[in-house]
């Protein structure tokens, strides 16, 4: 053997006294000496030097016990592997090449030579062994992965990806191949497969802090923000500590809407660190996000202490000042973020946004033109600029802006949303139609959508087939109950109210203690004149609510319409107890009495009221019509009918 190291050199003269002294204890006894005795000894003793790390000790153990037998190709194998693994690569190849010559099938000792070949560069070399090894023992899965590696080093990413898919499929429980494949796919551009590659990885091994790191950047890269959330999440409570990757996910949160949580993290690193404005940026703007805009204000405020030439700390600022009505502050807190950073275009926007809810709209216009100009592709911009437009009756620019905002974002249901309110009062109810249904596509549970596709499809003759529009929706689940709701609400609007009864008495069945359900059913029902069961379905109501002025007025209508005038007084007196300015309560106590025949008491709730019509029609017995009024469209419904 060679010398390799000065270590070595003691460790092969310290080796060979306790050869020697092997030796001569066989001579002292006077007996054969046990060649392969002795060497099996110097092997166990090398085996435990290098499990416990004494890699040059176990060196000169083993060369000892090749200079015993040196036809041993398992020693040779042992030797040449230890010295691969202390990077000793010229002394490595040299023992693989003694295993090859004494068994020259010897696929193990083939690959790591390969390995150590591709270390040195010489790749047609290693290339040679890797192909070979392929060959001696092509259900090896090591071999195909050590060719793998040899093509990725010649950029064959090709090749290198079907031999790490042989040695996957040989060997599908090594996470260590799927963690290679992923490398690979990850330098060849390919990141949504690589974040495969490296989830399979983690199904194996899911405390491999490492490859948990590397799928969260695959899946940064591949704009897939919320399962790299999820990655970076697992590496942190794998690496708790880790300030760049807290902040990475604080970051992700953010962006997918998490906001609460993102703001934990923030708070938390600014705790840790409270000098460093970048922190204090991304937490008073996620504050701002949430509402917390006393909070946002003050953290903003403590990094103006630091850095006042940072113009998102002003513009955070102004935001918070902003919504908490402090106009003349926010103006100044956005001017002193834009003599910093003067074609922001978000900053612009908001100033524009400012002047708009001072009913200065044309100085807004003018904002928005300037912010669109410097970045186009805002789609914020572009709908703060059509609701500008709408305000001074440009509606055609309007509804231009408002489409460029869905181009520009067509995942957003506020830019939908505004192209469809815009497209309504344009009178252009099919572009406005198409637009709801997008918005509703997008967020299917918001209401404002759905009421104005209703509105914009009655406005086309079309209202009854506003009724089946959930109607897939309940075929595939009939216990949503928000589908039935809005049937029902749209069967309302089309007078279909046996229709809309069964709607709402399946909501109740779903929830048997929605007050709007009952509300709604007892409505239905009032409306085809059956009035027990809209009392009976007002009842519910009351049951689940006792404090809600409107509920008692909608049951004493009821009953005033069946002439049990005594209950209808009683629930009239609670509406006005629980709410005594309600209008519909003061009419319906007034019509109430009236019936009795108890004229004067009645008169000065009319009076109150301040109709004279209704006055007029009461005394004259001639009115007959339906009152029915709605603060929120679908969780109240004021009804009752005369």
């Amino acid at each position: 053997m060679l010398s390799y190291t000065t270590n070595y050199l003691k460790c092969i003269l310290f080796t060979a006294i306790i050869t020697g002294l092997f030796l001569v204890c066989g001579c002292v006894e006077d007996r054969p000496i046990d060649v392969q005795h002795i060497s099996t000894n110097l092997t166990m003793q090398a085996e435990k030097m290098e499990q416990n790390g004494s890699a040059m000790e176990a060196l000169s153990l083993y060369d000892a016990a090749i200079r015993l037998d040196s036809s041993d190709p398992s020693l040779w194998l042992k030797v040449a592997s230890l010295l691969s693994n202390e990077s000793l690569d010229d002394e490595a190849i040299i023992g693989y090449s003694h295993v090859l010559t004494l068994d020259p099938k010897n696929s193990t000792a083939r690959i790591g030579r390969g390995r150590a070949y591709v270390r040195e560069g010489d790749l047609e070399k290693a290339y040679a062994d890797m192909k070979n090894a392929t060959i001696l023992d092509p259900k090896n899965a090591a071999t195909h992965a050590g060719l793998a590696d040899v093509y990725f080093a010649m950029n064959e990413t090709k090749q290198a990806l079907a031999e790490y898919g042989i040695a996957i499929n040989l060997s599908p429980k090594n996470y260590e191949y799927y963690v290679k494949q992923a490398e690979i796919l990850y330098d060849a551009g390919r990141y949504n497969e690589a974040a495969k590659s490296y989830d399979n990885a983690l199904k194996l091994n899911r405390k491999d802090a490492e490859s948990w790191q590397r799928l969260g950047e695959m899946l940064r890269l591949s704009n897939r923000l919320e399962e790299a959330a999820v990655a970076y999440g697992q590496l942190n409570t794998l690496v708790p500590d880790n300030p760049d990757n807290l902040y990475i996910l604080a970051d992700l949160l953010e962006k997918t809407g998490k906001y609460k949580e993102s703001r934990d993290i923030y708070a938390r690193l600014v705790k840790e660190d409270p000098k460093n404005v970048d922190l204090l940026v991304a937490l008073a703007r996620v504050q701002n996000v949430l509402g917390e805009f006393e909070e946002s204000a003050a953290i903003s405020r403590s990094a103006l202490m630091i850095n006042q030439s940072n113009a998102d700390v002003w513009a955070n600022l102004g935001f918070s000042y902003a919504n908490l009505k402090k106009f003349d502050a926010s103006f100044d807190a956005f001017n002193q973020s834009l003599k910093i950073q003067p074609n922001d275009p978000i900053t612009i926007t908001n100033v524009g946004f400012l002047l708009m809810q001072s009913g200065r709209f044309q100085d807004a216009l003018y904002r928005f033109d300037n912010a669109t100009m410097i970045n186009p592709n805002d789609p914020v911009t572009w709908m703060q600029k059509a609701r500008a437009e709408l305000a001074l009756g440009k509606r055609d620019d309007a509804l231009r802006s408002a489409t460029r905002a869905t181009k520009l974002s067509p995942s957003s249901y506020d830019a939908w949303y505004l192209l469809g309110d815009v497209a309504a009062v344009n009178k252009q109810y099919d572009v406005a139609k198409k637009a709801f249904e997008t918005a509703l596509q997008i967020k299917p549970l918001k209401e404002d959508a759905f009421k104005y596709l209703v509105e914009v499809m009655r406005q086309l003759n079309q209202a009854y087939d506003t009724i089946h529009y959930y109607d897939r929706a309940i075929a595939e689940n009939p216990d949503i109950p928000i589908a039935w709701m809005r049937k029902g609400y749209a069967a309302d609007l089309a007078n279909e109210y046996g229709i809309s009864e069964d709607a709402y008495a399946q909501v109740v069945r779903i929830q048997p203690d929605n007050a709007e359900g009952w509300t709604n059913l007892g409505f239905a029902r009032f409306q085809q004149g059956n009035y027990y069961g809209a009392i009976a379905a007002f009842n519910e109501t009351l049951r689940i609510d006792p404090n809600q002025s409107v509920y008692y007025v909608n049951r004493g209508a009821a009953y005033q319409k069946i002439d049990l005038l005594d209950n209808a007084y009683q629930d009239f007196s609670k509406a006005l107890e629980l709410d005594p300015e309600n209008r519909d309560a003061l009419f319906g106590m007034g019509k109430t009495l009236y019936k009795m025949g108890k004229v004067n008491e009645a008169f000065p709730y009319f009076k109150k009221i301040g109709e004279n019509l209704y006055i007029a029609r009461v005394y004259d017995s001639l009115y007959q019509g339906v009152t029915y009024f709605s603060n929120n469209w679908n969780y109240w419904r004021y009804s009752y009918q005369w």
